[in-house]
């Protein structure tokens, strides 16, 4: 947990996402998921929530 800020990764891109787009019959996949991966990603957003602090609580099973 303490680098996951150092691991964020663009998010996964269906195909039916990749037929939505306006141009998706002239683009290539690579291009077309690389794109749209990066516009649906909130790079920013991840690492603050990853920069807040966190508690980890377990707690014992009902016997």
């Amino acid at each position: 947990m303490a680098d996951a800020v150092n691991r964020i990764c663009l998010p996964d891109v269906t195909d039916k996402a990749l037929a939505g787009l306006t141009f998706s019959a002239a683009l290539p996949d690579p291009p077309a998921v690389a794109t749209l991966a990066s516009r649906l990603a909130d790079v920013a957003a991840a690492q603050a929530v990853l920069a807040e602090p966190m508690r980890m609580t377990y707690l014992s099973a009902p016997r």
